[in-house]
């Protein structure tokens, strides 16, 4: 679910952080444009009503200096109007000396605040000054609807950039529950097509392997159950028929000869039970591998030394430095024991060993001068209960060796490859297992 978390975390950010900024930045860019287009014809637009303005003053100023009734004028003006008259002594405009002496020298003086303009003339006759005041040149304009377009636009890629990336998402688990609802009414071969790039990469692998494990389970069961009903039929018809024998046979002789031979299929049925129990408990989930380095050389040394027979020649391969593997010492001797034991009992008169290193894996390959293994056979061989057809009467045991070994080998992560051998003929099995 690595995947998942970090493509979620990709596209808060590009939603974020990437979106705002771009919008931000256009938006910028669209204020500053306009600024410098409005303040240019701001900047013309005033000049031109601050002329007019100094002019209305300046011909105001010399007709109320005519006027003795100044301030009678000054109320009849039209107070509703945006442009008011004031008269004010110029005592009481304290003005620095040099604004004070322009004035004066009759240069109109502009004062701007937030809430109007006034432009001041001197009335030397009277000493007041006459006050024209405006409201401010620079009103403001009507609210842009660019923030309100780009507010939209921003959530508008926000909403589609989450809907992209969760597009695949829901699509990836669609699949996953159609996947698993088929499986659950029965069909055991659906798997899912895992993506390279999918959200849910690690569920759908471990969902094909649960898928997988279950099919190996529900095919080891009809294995079981067709082998329990082949092998115990006969060992129980001949118990049965010797039980019945013996009660009609009074000959001592005979019937000591008769229950050797019950006595002989309860043993067949006995060991065929305890392959049973031990492909049981070789089957538990909860089982635990004590994984530890192992000598591998040593093991196989040790294996060869417990299997090996006067009449069959056994050339062993191996590196001249110590193998190391990861992995439970006493299945790794159940796995080389099971394997040596198939060679010894297929070959003619020749087993080979070979053992190398590649790259982070241990490569182990045994091949034997015996009749191979046919092509269609070898998926079916590495099953319970399943034996080659051309020696299954001539090799005793219940097919268990190499369902044991396949099943080693997947809990230390290897693999197995079953092939002939190009030197010796007969079957030649390869074994891939994790170096320490």
């Amino acid at each position: 679910m690595r995947n998942l978390a970090l493509s979620l975390l990709a596209v808060v950010l590009i939603a974020t952080i990437g979106l705002g900024w771009m919008f931000d930045g256009i938006y910028s860019q669209y204020l500053n444009q306009k600024s410098d287009s409005s303040t240019q014809e701001l900047n013309s637009h005033q000049q031109d009503l601050i002329s007019t303005l100094e002019k209305v003053g300046t011909h105001l100023s010399v007709a109320l200096a005519a006027i003795d009734n100044r301030q009678q004028f000054i109320e009849q003006w039209p107070k509703e109007e945006q442009l008011t008259l004031q008269l004010q002594p110029l005592a009481n405009l304290p003005l620095p000396k040099a604004l004070l002496t322009d004035l004066i020298a009759g240069q109109p003086l502009l004062l701007e605040t937030d809430d109007s303009v006034a432009l001041h003339f001197y009335l030397p006759q009277s000493k007041e000054l006459l006050i024209l005041t405006t409201p401010p040149l620079h009103s403001s304009s009507n609210q842009s609807f660019l923030p309100i377009v780009l507010t939209s636009l921003f959530y508008l890629a926000v909403l589609l950039l989450m809907l992209l990336w969760l597009y695949p998402l829901a699509k990836r688990l669609m699949t996953l529950r159609q996947t698993a609802k088929s499986f659950g009414e029965g069909n055991l071969n659906q798997r899912i097509d895992v993506g390279s790039i999918s959200y849910i990469r690690d569920l759908e692998l471990e969902f094909n392997r649960m898928a997988q494990r279950i099919d190996d389970l529900v095919s080891d069961i009809k294995l079981l159950s067709s082998a329990v009903s082949h092998d115990l039929r006969t060992p129980l018809a001949r118990i049965r028929f010797g039980i019945d024998t013996i009660q009609e046979e009074d000959d001592p002789v005979l019937r000591k000869k008769f229950e050797q031979r019950i006595s002989d299929n309860v043993d067949e049925m006995v060991d065929l039970v305890e392959s049973l129990l031990s492909y049981a408990r070789l089957d538990q989930t909860l089982i635990t591998l004590n994984k530890a380095p192992v000598d591998f050389l040593a093991l196989v040394n040790t294996c060869i030394k417990n299997k090996s027979q006067d009449d069959v020649d056994l050339i062993l391969q191996v590196p001249k430095h110590k193998v190391m593997i990861d992995g439970d010492l006493s299945y790794l001797m159940v796995l080389m024991s099971n394997l040596l034991q198939n060679a010894y009992q297929y070959c003619q008169k020749q087993i080979h060993v070979t053992i190398e290193e590649q790259m982070s894996q241990v490569i182990v390959t045994i091949a034997d001068d015996g009749k191979g293994i046919a092509v269609d056979q070898r998926e079916q061989i590495l099953k319970p209960f399943i034996r080659g057809k051309t020696n299954e009467q001539q090799v005793k045991g219940y097919g268990m060796g190499l369902a044991i070994v396949k099943r080693i080998v997947e809990w230390h992560h290897g693999e197995i490859m079953i092939d002939n051998s190009a030197a010796l003929s007969g079957a030649q099995f390869t074994i891939s297992l994790p170096k320490a």
